[in-house]
């Protein structure tokens, strides 16, 4: 049995505008019968409210007042509550507050930019409704301000590391909103804060930006495909400007598949931008979109496949800001006997968009060029998707680029659905409060593999270098950096010792191919590592040196074997998530790492230039250009010139 009084739930501050109605409850618990009575703050006194004598508090909000209640029982022990301001905004707009108002913040006053010619004291000041009273927090240049989370900053003499950009967050536990940014400059002439003639689109920001990207070409049992591995790359290589920490994979089972799902959900967070695609074989039937992985059988069924719809719930669950899905799949239904999966309806959040690279019961196509295929819809949204438009209006663009080609005219329309209803796009800043998961700079060391340089007892050194192309596939460069005068046609070779779940070994001459170039000097050899989320362990390579004494004439050939870490986003999506192994390299150690800027390194690979790019690709990858069906009832590709219809 209790012996004293029990607050059990304190009254909240509020901040409305002038004659809102509202109620300030204070709950307690005590050993007999317990007697409360409100109190309010006027001027200087703290009078007691007549007649206040309920847990309730009914007021029409007038004037800014503090209130506390006091709890007291039978035996004359007392207790008060928390003080809380109910503040009182005037001259509020009508129809500012909605009629459903649940308490969320709403922003009425903005923080405005301003421009000083001398180290002049400036104030910003952003004002936002809402009950629970809202908290701020500021924003400089998007770093966080800790000290920063009143209603103003206000700057005695402002110097030049004061300029930049500044935003408030505003938050309670029923929403949140970001205010416009404000510009402070400083200078002889002012700076314009935004392009004359624009109107201040930027309201909306992003706590994250996250992206899957899954591209499926080498089928067990289907036809292969050309176009999805160069649309995941190039649109990977997109969205790393627009700030998302991207997560990009080809050739994935079906159990692989729900494994990188399960590991991009883990990754979005309240006010994270989540973008997944999908490009490979699928279908659609009475509105359900399926992925069709590498591994579904002849024919396949709902069972053997991923439902989008299902993805894009769980995407929801995570209280994203944003969520859009692209398709670039055909949306054809060929097994009619096959029930459909269960499937609830989405929740009107209002910040989900899809787009669909064709319309309903209809195919999507890829063009092939003297270059490399490409998909008709990666063709024109890699036009738009770095300008500053709302994510719908970027895709109606896209839409209208698709429809007007000539190629596809008749036979490939684009499709969007969505339920966007914030002017939000995948350009806005990122304005994070911390989570380090989601930080660029943290996310591209960790993606980054470190070169290293290797040394062979006869003298002659290398270096080898990597680049991570997917998330599940590296390609690894070896150049001669030391030769010996008295050794000549020195040669490298890289060989994986293990099994051979994925690799291909080249030796290079410069050539143009966008997934294989590191950089413009020269290297001697490359080793292609591709399903590395299949392995457990490290993997083992094999630098194999040939080289010739001059005095004699003698052969000399000397191997090492050295240890390539696996990439931390490949290793995740290893479902038994069994540690690095330690095994050693042997005939040398590994020299001292140091890690290279990779992210615009190029070199190219030897190719036969009579043979089509996208043949080489498959062909790296092990994958044969042609499959066939063997059934005659799944839509197959129509060879129709030069457009390809896929997926």
């Amino acid at each position: 049995m209790l012996k004293d009084i029990q607050i059990t739930e304190q009254p909240v501050c509020a901040c409305v505008p002038l004659d809102f109605p509202l109620t300030l409850r204070c709950k307690a618990q005590g050993p007999t019968k317990l007697y409360y009575q409100w109190f309010m703050q006027w001027e200087s006194t703290c009078q007691e409210i007549p007649g206040a004598t309920q847990p309730d508090l009914h007021i029409h909000a007038r004037k800014t007042n503090l209130y506390t209640c006091r709890v007291n029982d039978i035996n004359d022990r007392i207790l008060f509550s928390n003080w809380v301001r109910v503040k009182v905004l005037k001259n509020i707009p009508a129809g500012v507050i909605p009629h459903d108002w649940n308490g969320e913040p709403i922003m009425v006053n903005q923080p405005v930019s301003v421009h000083v010619t001398s180290h002049n004291a400036v104030r910003l000041c952003c004002y936002a409704l809402g009950l629970p009273a809202p908290e701020y927090q500021w924003y400089h240049n998007g770093r966080y301000l800790p000290y920063r989370r009143g209603k103003e900053v206000e700057i005695k003499s402002i110097r030049r590391r004061d300029c930049g950009n500044y935003l408030c967050h505003v938050s309670n536990v029923h929403g949140e909103i970001w205010s416009e940014p404000a510009e402070l400059t400083i200078g002889a002439s002012p700076q314009p804060a935004i392009c004359p003639g624009l109107t201040p689109r930027h309201r909306y920001y992003a706590t994250g930006k996250v992206a899957l990207l899954i591209g499926n070409n080498g089928y067990l049992n289907h036809p292969n495909l050309l176009a999805p591995m160069v649309d995941v790359f190039e649109l990977s290589t997109l969205l790393r400007r627009l700030g998302f920490c991207v997560i990009s994979l080809i050739d994935l089972t079906r159990e692989e598949m729900l494994t990188s799902v399960s590991q991009f959900l883990q990754l979005l967070d309240k006010g994270v931008y989540g973008l997944f695609y999908y490009a490979g074989h699928g279908y659609e039937h009475l509105g359900r979109n399926y992925m069709v992985p590498i591994d579904a059988p002849q024919p396949y069924k709902p069972e053997n496949c991923i439902s989008v719809q299902r993805i894009l719930q769980q995407m929801q669950e995570r209280k994203t800001a944003l969520n859009v899905v692209l398709l670039d799949t055909c949306r054809k239904w060929y097994n009619s006997h096959c029930a459909l999966s269960k499937v609830s309806p989405l929740k009107p959040l209002g910040n989900t968009v899809y787009g669909y690279a064709t319309s309903e019961n209809a195919e999507a196509y890829e063009v092939q060029d003297e270059a490399f295929s490409s998909g008709i819809f990666m063709t024109y949204l890699k036009k738009h998707i770095l300008r500053e438009l709302k994510v719908t209006h970027m895709l109606d663009e896209v839409l209208e680029d698709i429809g007007s080609d000539p190629l596809v005219a008749g036979r490939q329309v684009m499709e969007i659905k969505h339920s966007l209803k914030e002017s939000r796009a995948l350009t806005d800043k990122i304005y994070s409060s911390g989570n380090e998961r989601l930080n660029r700079t943290v996310w591209d060391q960790r993606t980054k593999i470190p070169k290293q340089v290797v040394k062979f007892s006869c003298g002659v050194e290398a270096e080898v270098r990597f680049k991570v192309v997917f998330s599940n596939l590296i390609h690894t460069f070896a150049k001669l950096t030391r030769s010996p005068s008295h050794l000549s046609d020195v040669r490298i070779l890289l060989y994986k010792t293990t099994d051979s779940l994925g690799f291909s070994n080249h030796r290079l001459n410069p050539v143009d191919s966008p997934l294989t170039m590191q950089d413009d000097e020269e290297v001697d050899c490359m080793l292609r590592l591709c399903n590395l989320q299949k392995y457990q362990d490290n993997i083992i390579i094999k630098i194999e040196l040939h080289c010739t004494k001059k005095d004699n004439g003698a052969r000399v050939q000397e191997n090492l074997e050295q240890i390539i870490p696996i990439p931390w986003i490949a290793k995740r999506l290893n479902k038994t998530n069994t540690p690095c192994g330690e095994r050693k390299p042997t005939n040398g150690a590994a020299a001292k790492d140091s890690i290279p800027n990779l992210q615009n390194q190029l070199n190219a690979m030897s190719i036969d230039k009579e043979t089509p790019l996208a043949q080489h690709f498959a062909n790296a990858l092990d994958i044969p250009c042609h499959g066939h069906s063997k059934s005659s009832s799944e839509p197959e590709e129509n060879d129709e010139g030069d457009i390809l219809p896929f997926f």
